[in-house]
């Protein structure tokens, strides 16, 4: 009897012993999972946000690109702006759009003191388009970032303050939200919304609440003064946790006699615990670029990589590369980042390279102790298999020498300026400094250039021809460098662009007196400057005789359209029988006709049709309104009624001529 006492004390102890010792350990093991999943939760989150940031960079730089171009400047700066200004801004926009369209944003442009909104699908009245997307008037006034939720996308305009614009310039940014929140949605682990002046705003749904409490995690985004909340789904977590300290239960329980085994199991995990503890996420490499950009100072920052480290103290080379030309639409950025990788594992071989991704179209290298020979031997060889493997056109600039990391930001902005040249590197894939002082790139300019300087002086714009002129003229090219064979071969170039204006202007308007343009007058001088006056004033007077011979078109078709409406208004025509009488398209037409007689077809119609309708009154007091209107052109008395009466504020019947000429 003792003995089976003595046994169930035994036992009693040994089971109250096993479930203290199971449940420290699954308290240990709970909080050691616990750590864990915060752990790999803000990574998870990091990444995910990582990918939107992205997305948003790419967006901003689009915006930076698009702000970059002429169009956009003389959008930005023209207190009037042009019909062929707009189209060329829309086909800038459309260009950015049809490109990243596939990212899940689209971009349009505004200006307070516009009544239109440049879209990816046309110009739209700007009060119209703001309702449509839900703007509200009184929001427009009070931020610089104003965040619209609807029912298909998210929408944000974009003030001056943000991007330092021109006052009065905005963009507008649609998110398409399957799109562009793509990998936030189906997301299991928890849930993500933007949090925008203590209001939430669901990425899923068009709906916006007020927030309540501090659950979540509040995420800072790229370069934008909003933020992501993210709130995890801890129940999925705690099912995950209720479940495998039930598997470990049971595994206690069966490894009960394993004494042994279960102590080194607990130390095992101890140690696991004090490593997990220990670890610290840096983010090194993003360091390094945000310093190298400018965007942090070096005291701002936590480390850097270590083979940055390891190259403290040695003389060293950035060498940037990127895209020779990343606005072309052709071009597949799927290729430039599989051209990257292979620019990588090329210069692995070198351990102490170091590179930084800077953007999605440009990757810099840090170089320690090398020759510039070297450097463009091994860079021309590699960029020139990337050509042909890739289909991905790179050049490549080399920074000064230098040896103090401090260093950084400044020779990254020198292998910039040095980019600013590519398009006269002709064949060139590794530029220097030294190429662009000494003038040894060859002075000449791209097809585009030319047909830019082309457009604008077809057009009669003498401002833009200018602009153009001066990018061509570029000032950091040593004239004194070049020879004679140079200055010819760029004197060439511009007669040959001067020609082909001249050409067209010949072949569409016969009236301009093309042969008082003297542009062989160009190639008798082999001095640069003087070149660029001759060259200024030969597109000076292309401008002079374009701008004389619209006016004199304007008066002849103006004289037309007069003649037209006197001998046909009392028909029912339309807006196409006058184009076909004028042998325009009907856009052209509808176009030309607000320009020359000062108002839109419609209403011009019916004004000279109400006046004519007074005079007929004045003189037939006694004809009836049904004759009034067929002898006007009107298919229908109550279409003329109602027109007279919205310009005149009457009907036609109580029109009293008499009392019209006592007043």
């Amino acid at each position: 009897m003792l003995k089976k006492e003595r046994g169930n004390f035994v036992f009693n102890k040994k089971l109250w012993f096993f479930l203290i010792f199971s449940s420290i350990i699954i308290f240990l093991f709970g909080v050691n999972e616990y750590r864990g999943y915060k752990k790999e939760e803000e990574l998870r989150v990091e990444r995910l946000l990582n990918k939107i940031n992205l997305k948003i960079e790419l967006f901003m730089s689009s915006i930076g690109d698009l702000e970059n171009t002429e169009p956009i400047k003389e959008y930005y700066n023209s207190k009037e702006i042009s019909y062929y200004n707009l189209i060329k801004v829309l086909q800038e926009i459309q260009k950015k759009n049809n490109i990243y369209g596939k990212s899940g944003y689209t971009l349009s442009l505004g200006k307070e003191n516009s009544d239109i909104i440049i879209t990816g699908d046309g110009t739209r009245n700007k009060f119209t388009y703001l309702k449509s997307i839900g703007a509200k008037e009184k929001n427009q006034e009070s931020s610089n970032l104003i965040l619209i939720p609807q029912e298909k996308e998210i929408s944000f305009i974009l003030k001056n303050k943000i991007f330092n614009l021109e006052e009065g310039i905005f963009w507008i940014v649609n998110l398409d939200r399957e799109l562009f929140f793509s990998d936030l949605f189906g997301n299991e682990m928890g849930k993500w919304e933007i949090l925008k002046d203590n209001k939430i705003y669901y990425l899923d749904k068009n709906i916006v609440a007020k927030r309540k409490g501090n659950n979540g995690y509040v995420l800072r985004s790229s370069g934008l003064n909003f933020k992501f909340l993210y709130t995890p789904n801890n129940a999925t977590f705690y099912q995950m946790l209720f479940l495998k300290s039930f598997v470990i239960f049971v595994g206690l329980a069966l490894l009960a006699m394993l004494i042994d085994y279960s102590i080194r199991l607990y130390r095992e995990r101890k140690d696991l615990i004090g490593e997990i503890n220990s670890l610290a996420v840096v983010d090194r490499r993003k360091n390094l670029r945000d310093f190298v950009l400018g965007i942090r100072k070096i005291g701002e920052i936590g480390e850097l990589t270590r083979k940055v480290k390891a190259l403290q103290g040695r003389k060293l080379k950035i060498v940037l590369v990127e895209i020779f030309d990343s606005d072309d639409e052709g071009l597949d950025f799927k290729n430039f980042t599989l051209a990257r990788e292979y620019l990588k594992d090329s210069l692995s071989t070198e351990s102490v390279y170091e590179h930084i991704d800077i953007d999605y179209k440009s990757i810099a290298f840090i170089i320690p102790e090398e020759s510039d020979s070297v450097i463009e031997d091994a860079f021309h060889f590699i960029l020139e298999n990337i050509g042909q493997k890739y289909n991905v056109e790179l050049i490549a600039a080399v920074s000064h020498e230098f040896v103090s990391l401090e260093s950084f930001p400044q020779e990254y902005i020198t292998c910039k300026k040095i980019l600013d040249a590519k398009f006269m590197a002709k064949g060139r894939k590794v530029l220097f400094s030294e190429n662009i002082k000494s003038g040894k790139l060859i002075l000449t300019y791209p097809i585009e250039t030319e047909a830019k300087l082309v457009s604008k002086l077809l057009n009669g714009n003498l401002q833009g021809a200018k602009k153009i002129v001066d990018e061509i003229f570029v000032d950091r090219i040593n004239p004194e460098a070049m020879d004679k064979k140079d200055i010819k071969e760029f004197t060439g170039l511009l007669y040959n662009t001067l020609n082909r204006v001249v050409v067209q202007l010949k072949e569409f308007e016969s009236s301009l007196e093309c042969e008082n343009i003297n542009i062989e007058s160009i190639t008798k001088t082999g001095d640069l400057d003087k070149i660029r006056v001759i060259f200024n004033e030969l597109i000076s007077e292309i401008c002079k005789q374009k701008k004389s011979s619209e006016q004199d078109e304007s008066e002849v078709i103006r004289e037309k359209i007069k003649s037209y409406i006197d001998n046909n208004y009392h028909l029912d025509f339309s807006l196409d029988n006058l184009a076909d009488y004028l042998g325009l398209s009907f856009k052209y037409t509808s176009i030309l006709f607000k320009k020359v007689m000062g108002d839109n077809f419609k209403n011009y119609i019916n004004v000279y049709r109400i006046e004519k309708a007074k005079e007929i009154l004045k003189d037939k007091k006694d004809i009836k309104i049904k004759d009034l209107a067929e002898e006007l052109g009107y298919n229908s008395s109550n279409t003329f009624i109602r027109i007279f009466k919205k310009y005149e504020g009457i009907s036609p019947t109580q029109f009293n001529p008499e009392e019209i000429l006592e007043k």
